[in-house]
């Protein structure tokens, strides 16, 4: 059967087209195309997201919408690394490891000869951060980086970045991650900053790093060493 359509109904498709054309500040759509040569989305077109709709001329528009986009949390980068790892967390625990679980460091520094004991090393890491109540939370970072806080009783002991793929440590300690640059941060005050999206990772200066070690490592002073599975531990300090 052939569907005829009348001329009141291409009307009415045009106007309701030209309606939601209009919906969108006709600034908005010049500064998205200015900064980002494309359209703004339906999102982005909310006015309500600058400077809560306010604002006296084009420029200053345009520097709320940078603002704006500049606090959009990143997504977090894919992750790749050994495959047997990723196959040991879908079976252990049902779901992908985490940036800083793909580093092979964690079990048994990096060595073994075959997968069930790569296993066993896994279950060991786990059990043993459990057993000291460290929990590992991971957030977006800049340049494809993951940003990982390290938590001991609910309390935020550490920070590192971390690379996508491995999970090689990129920056240990606040100090050396502010100072390699922090993108999609959002100030909090004076040297803290929180990364957005990161589960209120806090990013200080005088935060410390975690690095690898031996279990045996002396536990100096401001160190504190976690014992994860063979002879490997994170030493943090």
């Amino acid at each position: 059967m052939t569907h005829k359509i009348f001329p009141t109904t291409l009307l009415f498709l045009f106007l309701f087209s030209f309606s939601k054309a209009q919906n969108c500040d006709p600034w908005i759509i010049q500064a998205y195309k200015q900064l980002y040569q494309r359209n703004p989305s339906a999102d982005e077109c909310n006015i309500k997201n600058y400077n809560n709709g306010s604002w006296n001329n084009y420029n200053e528009l345009v520097g709320y919408i940078k603002t704006y986009k500049s606090k959009k949390p990143a997504s977090m980068p894919a992750l790749t690394g050994d495959p047997w790892i990723f196959q040991i967390y879908k079976q252990l625990y049902n779901r992908q490891p985490n940036a800083w679980e793909l580093n092979i460091k964690n079990y048994n520094n990096g060595s073994w000869r075959n997968y069930d004991e790569l296993k066993k090393y896994i279950s060991e890491f786990q059990n043993s951060l459990s057993k000291q109540n460290l929990q590992i939370k991971t957030g977006p970072w800049n340049n494809n980086n993951v940003l990982v806080g390290f938590f001991i009783n609910g309390k935020q002991v550490a920070v590192n970045v971390v690379s996508a793929g491995g999970g090689n440590v990129v920056s240990a300690g606040g100090a050396n991650v502010v100072s390699a640059g922090g993108g999609n941060v959002v100030s909090a005050g004076g040297a803290n900053v929180v990364a957005a999206g990161g589960g209120n990772i806090v990013v200080n200066t005088s935060m410390a790093g975690v690095n690898f070690g031996g279990r045996y490592s002396v536990q100096s002073a401001g160190t504190t060493v976690v014992a994860t599975s063979g002879s490997g531990a994170l030493i943090i300090k």
